[in-house]
Parts: C-alpha cells; structure tokens; sequence
C-alpha cells in the first residue's frame, strides 16, 4: 500500500508539502486507500476524499498500531563525518530502528558544523520510514562539542564505544537494557585526550567489529544493525 506523512485532524488526515507531490506522482486519487503516518506511534488506513492543489484529505478508516516501530530507544552518537556520509547513515539506521542520532565535533573532525543539514536529514529519515514502514521518525540532532558527551550520555543503561579491541559485541548481555547509546568516530577518530575520557569512564564499554578496519558509516551501520538484531528491536 501506498505510505505518506500527513497532519491528523479529527477522524481526517491532511496531505500536503512534498507528500502531497508525491501524491501525484503515484498517480493517486480519490477513493483510492493508502496507508497514512503522523509521526506517532500509530499507522492509519485511509480512503482519499479530495485532492487539491494544496492538500488531500482522507478519510481514516482503521487506526492500529505500527509494528515496524523500535521497541528500545537506541541511540548513535556519531562523530561528525561529512555530509554524504551522514545522509547514508540516517537512511539506514532509520531503517534499522534506530530512534535518534547525535552528531558531535571532536578534536580531529574533518567535517564543517552546518545546521542547515539537520532540515536535509530528517527529510532523508522521512522518506526512509515510509520506506521501511516504521511511523515513529528518526531524529537528527544540532551537533554538540564532544566535551558535552558525557552530560548527554548519564541516563543510559549500556553505552557501546566502537574502538580496536579484541571484546566482541555478542558477548555483551543485552537483557533488559532499554537505553543503549552507541559511539562512532569521525574519518578522523579520536586524540589521545577523548580516547583517555572514553575509555576511563566505567559505564563505557568498549567493543571490536573485527580485525579490518571499517569507515565511519559502515562502523556505524553495522554496529546499529547488530545491536537491532541482537535487541530483537
């Protein structure tokens, strides 16, 4: 079925924007059913009762639950990679079932801080949720300092950092953890500094992802995907 983003009003659900764009180009009309999303934790099946030049209105017709959602908030603090990079990782991880991603600049970060990425991003995270058919969007944070890791990092019950080491993820419990933060580096890693800070910080656990040595996206891919499954989020 057709997937779109639209604003729930009453027992009616609004399209418009880029949605409603996309509306026309799948050829779409009205009385035809498609599968509605509002960024909440339901999808909505709806019939189209109207089409105009600025929006359609559809009428919903059953209301459930999206079992395509992440049952843990897992989240991947992300060393700033540049742009490409972090568009192919947000489209992933959307689809794995990741909740958020926060980017942060560290001492060997290649990459230019630039807010107007966020907008980009979430568009990509959007397109990817109705792809994968999750209704719950993945989020794009500002990017932080990494001096600021450690306030955001307190209220998590298992923090992965991805490092060179011989400690392989299936060996770490993963039982009733239900806030799990992930750390990647940047193309250009860490200092001795941030290596010293991560590393020393006990509710830190450090892992290994093999003995070749991967790029910042696929690190974090893979290690996303890994945590999903091994989560059964």
């Amino acid at each position: 079925m057709k997937k779109f983003f639209g604003t729930l009003e009453n027992n009616n659900i609004f399209i418009n924007g880029e949605d409603l764009d996309h509306l026309a180009v799948l050829r779409c009309n009205v009385n035809e059913e498609i599968l509605c999303f509002c960024g909440d934790e339901f999808e909505y099946s709806c019939k189209i009762l109207e089409i105009t030049k600025k929006y359609a209105k559809c009428l919903i017709l059953e209301k459930k639950l999206c079992k395509k959602n992440p049952t843990k908030n897992i989240v991947l603090f992300q060393g700033l990679p540049k742009l490409d990079k972090l568009e192919l990782i947000t489209q992933k991880l959307t689809e794995l079932g990741i909740n958020k991603i926060v980017p942060f600049e560290s001492d060997f970060t290649i990459a230019k801080k630039n807010t107007n990425k966020i907008e980009r991003l979430n568009k990509i995270s959007k397109e990817a949720c109705k792809q994968c058919g999750r209704s719950l969007l993945l989020k794009v944070e500002e990017p932080i300092k990494f001096n600021n890791l450690k306030e955001k990092l307190k209220d998590f019950d298992l923090i992965l950092f991805a490092n060179e080491t011989n400690r392989q993820i299936t060996d770490i419990n993963f039982n009733d953890k239900k806030n799990i933060a992930i750390i990647v580096g940047s193309e250009g890693g860490f200092s001795k500094r941030e290596l010293d800070l991560l590393t020393q910080n006990e509710k830190v656990t450090q892992i290994g992802l093999g003995e070749r040595i991967l790029r910042t996206e696929t690190a974090s891919i893979v290690l996303c995907g890994i945590v999903s499954y091994l989560t059964k989020n």
